[in-house]
C-alpha cells in the first residue's frame, strides 16, 4: 500500500484483489448464449463462449472455496417493454438477432437465467438488470457497499459492452476493478481485443492464472 493525498492506496495485485475484500462479478453468461440456448439454436457461433467456459468454472470453484461473494447478472429485456426507452429500442436494434427474436433474453425465461453449467447457489445474488451496466437501476452497490468489499472481479460478456460498462461504474462507485482477460469475451474479436486495449490502460486487466496465483500469495489469503 502507498499513502496518496492522505489516503492509503492498493499498489499490488495481490493487495487489490484480496480475497478478504473482493466481490467476484458474473456478467451475462446466461442459457441464451450457451451451447444449447437462443443463439446456437438460431445459427449463431458461440464457440467463443464455451472456449472461455473452464476457466470461468475454475475461478468459480475458488471463489467458492474461498467463501467469496459471487454476484451473477442477467442482461434482459422486458416482456411488456416498459423498461426499454425509445433510445434503448434504438441501441438494440443494432443487434437484429435481439430485436428479431421473441424470446431472447426475456425476463422469467430459461434462456435468461444464468448458465445452467455455473451451477449459480441459492446464496449467490442473481441480480436482473435490463441496461449494460450492472449498477444501473439495481442494487449491486448496496449489496457491495454492506457487503464492505473494496475490489470487484469482473468476467463474463461481452467485453465491449456489457463488460466495459460494468467497469467503468466500478470505478465510479469507488472499488477497485479488475478484469479477467481470459473470462471476458466477444462475438467480434476486434472489438474484444480494443476493448481490452482501452480497459488495460485505465484498470488493472489481468489472466485467471495471475489472480489465482495473487490469491495464493496475497497478504491475507
Amino acid at each position: 500500500m502507498k499513502e496518496i493525498w492522505g489516503k492509503m492506496v492498493y499498489e499490488t495485485i495481490e493487495e487489490i484483489a484480496d480475497p478478504a475484500h473482493t466481490a467476484l462479478l458474473v456478467i451475462d453468461i446466461q442459457n441464451d448464449h450457451g451451447a444449447h440456448g437462443y443463439l446456437a439454436k438460431n445459427g449463431r457461433d458461440v464457440g467463443w463462449v464455451i472456449e472461455m467456459l473452464p476457466r470461468v468454472k475454475k475461478v468459480l470453484a475458488e471463489a467458492r472455496r474461498r467463501d467469496m461473494l459471487i454476484i451473477f447478472h442477467s442482461v434482459t429485456i422486458s416482456r411488456d417493454h416498459r423498461a426499454e426507452s425509445p433510445a434503448q429500442i434504438r441501441f438494440l436494434n443494432r443487434s437484429p438477432h435481439i430485436m428479431g427474436a421473441s424470446n431472447y433474453e426475456v425476463e422469467d425465461t430459461w434462456g435468461h437465467q444464468v448458465l445452467d453449467e455455473l451451477e449459480r447457489r441459492p446464496e449467490e445474488p442473481w441480480i436482473v438488470k435490463y441496461r449494460s451496466s450492472a449498477f444501473h437501476g439495481t442494487r449491486l452497490d448496496l449489496i457491495l457497499r454492506n457487503s464492505k468489499i473494496e475490489t470487484a472481479v469482473v468476467m463474463g460478456l461481452v467485453t465491449e459492452g456489457c463488460v466495459e460498462a460494468t467497469v467503468r461504474d466500478v470505478l465510479g462507485y469507488g472499488y477497485y476493478p479488475v478484469v479477467l482477460s481470459d473470462c471476458v469475451g466477444s462475438s467480434r474479436q476486434d472489438l474484444h481485443e480494443a476493448a481490452l486495449l482501452v480497459m488495460g490502460v485505465r484498470y488493472d486487466v489481468v489472466t485467471s492464472d495471475q489472480l489465482l496465483r495473487a490469491w495464493d500469495t496475497g497478504p491475507r489469503s
